[in-house]
């Protein structure tokens, strides 16, 4: 007969280990007054202690809001920097404050508590112990946030109501004004040093001088705007001439706050909110005669230039010689070879015209050429890739920021963990608390700065995607494409264009975009002119 032993598996036990949570915190005060950036401070050092020396979490950084309002998220750096985190998954669980300090808007508010439950992400709001994961929280979620947001909203009707009493007795607030000094009881008074050049210009606008004769003359006397700056250009010259100012007059309501899609917008008023006119506000610098004779003069020279707003161009060309991006202007009615690219106001004196028709001929031959030479561009367009997203240098600072608090922090624990602690011993104590609170947001805030570039992969597939996609021979210029793959496009001058891949998801600032003309090209090459006054166009194509 069989025997039959059976063994068996011992039985194992684990360790009641979680994993560890990687917590963030965020922090907000609404004004930057010094006594609510000393609560920001104190708020900031708080949760980074929490976070920092608490065994079961790992520290993913402090996001703050100075002087910040509640009422809307875009304009909150600090939480959208915080948000992008949590969207790519490098936080577990955010702590806050107080439901208030995270959102005064209930919609935007309840959207990304929907979003990070989905997942996974925890807030946690310490002053009413609310935890976001709790579906039952939501409707005490909307009640909080409702009243809060009914009391930000009554708020700012009580102080637009003081607005507009102060404006029916005439007393409203002063800006600067160049000409006038504001007196310590909010009174305008005449500055006679500058006064008499304010005339001036008045007079010399209505002899026909040009803006330069103006700039220079302001330039020889030393005046300057009321923040200390020189005048150089038309639309600050312009900006006197139309000041109402100068004939004793202010207007209170021009413009107002409107809320859409719960978003504030600055309207202007066309009626639909009371506008105060004050008269003889105080002291005239100019007769009301030579006021309104610059103001006639003006408005008979009214540019006959239409702006296309949706234009594809708009914002997206970037001109050196202008400092400005450019905007797309019919010059005449359905005569397209005519269409010019100008800045946002009026041609800058002495600068060349670029005309349209240029421009489309000229990316159209660039995103030609980059099609049709990609596959054995493709090697070198990898390779400026890595080098603009080298992660080294970031690689070794993180290291040796992380052995420098692995050794403040053993000898932190060695202490605390002493029966017997002295005077010394607690200073030093608190001073290494400090270290490593310090070198902590420090070694998030660098930590942060690699995330853009880890997450650049799939913006250069997209790119390279879109450059492949290209059909040739190219029958309709797709511009939808060409913007997908070209982030701006930069006028150096008439004869230079160069067209800017981004391969990050960081917007390129104004800085870096004069920058690029200096750049090693991808691509280079040159093609005809399209206007009389230009015979060839240099275009390249660079990395960023």
């Amino acid at each position: 007969m069989k025997e039959i032993k059976i063994i068996e598996t011992p039985k194992v036990t684990y360790n009641n280990y979680q994993p560890l949570k990687r917590v963030a915190a965020y922090a907000r005060v609404s004004t930057k007054l010094e006594m609510q950036s000393s609560s920001l401070a104190l708020q900031i050092k708080h949760y980074a202690k929490v976070i920092i020396f608490n065994p079961d979490y790992v520290f993913a950084g402090i996001y703050a809001d100075h002087g910040k309002s509640g009422t809307t998220m875009k304009k909150r750096d600090g939480l959208q920097s915080l948000l992008k985190k949590v969207y790519a998954g490098h936080i577990d669980l955010v702590l806050v404050k107080s439901l208030s300090r995270f959102a005064r808007n209930t919609l935007d508010a309840l959207n990304i508590i929907t979003e990070t439950r989905k997942l996974g992400v925890e807030f946690y709001f310490e002053k009413e112990n609310i935890s976001s994961l709790d579906p039952a929280i939501d409707m005490l979620f909307t009640m909080m946030a409702s009243l809060a947001e009914s009391e930000s909203e009554s708020m700012s009707q009580n102080i637009s109501w003081s607005f507009q009493k102060n404006a029916q007795r005439g007393k409203v607030p002063l800006q600067k004004c160049l000409g006038y000094q504001i007196t310590k009881d909010k009174k305008y008074v005449i500055d006679e040093d500058i006064a008499p050049h304010i005339k001036k210009l008045f007079q010399m606008k209505l002899k026909g001088y040009s803006n330069q004769d103006m700039i220079d003359y302001l330039k020889d006397h030393n005046i300057k705007t009321t923040k200390g700056s020189n005048i150089t250009n038309a639309t600050q010259l312009r900006c006197i001439l139309t000041n109402e100012k100068y004939i004793g007059q202010l207007t209170y309501g021009k413009t107002y706050i409107k809320k859409i899609n719960n978003d504030k917008a600055t309207m202007i008023n066309n009626g639909e909110k009371p506008k105060y006119i004050i008269r003889n506000h105080h002291e005239a610098i100019v007769d009301h005669d030579t006021f309104n004779q610059v103001q006639e003069f003006f408005q008979s020279k009214k540019t006959k230039y239409t702006t296309q707003k949706d234009n594809p161009y708009n914002q997206f060309v970037y001109s050196l010689m202008h400092d400005k991006y450019l905007h797309w202007k019919s010059k005449v009615p359905n005569k397209p070879e005519y269409d010019l690219l100008e800045n946002e106001y009026k041609r800058k004196q002495g600068t060349p015209r670029i005309y349209s028709k240029t421009a489309t001929h000229v990316t159209r031959k660039a995103t030609i050429a980059l099609a049709r030479k990609f596959s054995e561009l493709e090697a070198k367009f990898d390779k400026q890739v890595a080098k603009q997203l080298n992660n080294k240098p970031l690689e070794r600072k993180l290291k040796n920021l992380g052995n420098d608090l692995k050794g403040y922090k053993d000898d932190y624990f060695k202490l605390i963990k002493k029966t017997i602690l002295d005077p010394a011993d607690k200073a030093l104590i608190k001073e290494l608390e400090d270290i490593i609170i310090s070198k902590s947001i420090e070694y998030v805030r660098i930590e942060d700065e690699a995330l853009p570039q880890k997450g650049s992969t799939s913006r250069v597939k997209e790119i390279k995607k879109a450059i492949k996609y290209i059909q040739l021979p190219m029958v309709e210029f797709p511009i939808d494409t060409m913007k997908q793959i070209f982030d701006k496009i930069v006028i150096a001058d008439q004869e230079n264009y160069i067209f800017v891949i981004n391969t990050s998801d960081k917007p390129l600032t104004k800085e870096a975009l004069k920058k690029v003309a200096e750049m090693n090209p991808l691509l280079e090459s040159k093609c005809k002119g399209k206007n009389k006054s230009v015979e060839f166009v240099n275009w390249k194509i660079v990395i960023t």
